[in-house]
């Protein structure tokens, strides 16, 4: 039974979003059910949040076992999705953030910062390196997929990457982004390999430093799916607009 209280005051649950009316709003319905249904046998229940806020507080809670969240502009669209146990405690989440790359690349965008802050209100230690060809070849609407994180007592119950296909799930009914993508540390890139999926571009070496402020330099490996193979990933076998 979902609590009556939770940790997040103003959410809702993932269950009963509207995915639109366009013609894959059932196969996506099909989707998020099956997979609402999977992490609900797991214990925990999908919630969708729109505060930013919220998500840093939630943050700075559980600074032990959490990175700080990576900077991002103040309006950029976001949301995220976390997992509410019994006792009404986030114990797991996924955010992302649509950054529109028509007229500069993905990997220009983090160049420059101008995906992580707003015009000028970037620290003065801050810097990016982005070697990856793949991020200077993405352009359009990219959902940049951020925050993902576990509390430890339920890491290995096989929630990250059901999270992970509800967030990308929900990215591509509220934008239909061209591209999602993310920026994996290098510790968790065995998570994702161990996971396989071909239609998903994790690049070897860490193709980007970021230097962040109050937290130091991070090597970053750049991942990158296409709409097409975010839709494949859910077993929808069409989509509008490769």
């Amino acid at each position: 039974m979902f609590p009556a209280r939770t940790a997040v005051p103003d959410f809702r649950l993932v269950e009963t979003l509207s995915l639109g009316t366009g013609p894959l709003a059932p196969a996506l319905g099909a989707a998020r059910d099956r997979l609402c249904e999977e992490l609900i046998a797991r214990g925990v229940t999908p919630i969708l949040c729109e505060s930013w806020q919220d998500l840093e507080a939630l943050n700075a809670r559980h600074r032990d076992s959490w990175f700080p969240l990576l900077p991002k502009p103040t309006s950029a669209p976001a949301f995220w999705l976390g997992l509410v146990d019994s006792e009404g405690e986030v114990v797991a989440t996924h955010a992302v953030v649509l950054v529109d790359c028509a007229s500069s690349s993905f990997g220009a965008r983090l160049a420059d910062l101008s995906a992580l802050h707003d015009p000028g209100s970037a620290p003065a230690d801050e810097w990016a390196f982005v070697a990856s060809e793949a991020a200077h070849d993405t352009r359009g609407s990219v959902a940049w997929i951020v925050a993902g994180w576990t509390r430890p007592d339920w890491r290995g119950a096989g929630l990250f990457h059901r999270l992970g296909e509800l967030v990308r799930l929900v990215a591509l009914a509220r934008w239909n982004p061209k591209w999602v993508v993310g920026l994996v540390d290098p510790e968790t890139v065995p998570v994702w390999s161990r996971r396989g999926g071909g239609r998903r571009r994790l690049e070897e070496r860490p193709g980007m430093l970021y230097h962040q402020n109050g937290v130091g330099r991070l090597p970053l490996h750049f991942m990158r799916l296409s709409r097409h193979a975010v839709y494949m990933d859910l077993g929808i076998c069409g989509g509008p607009s490769w």
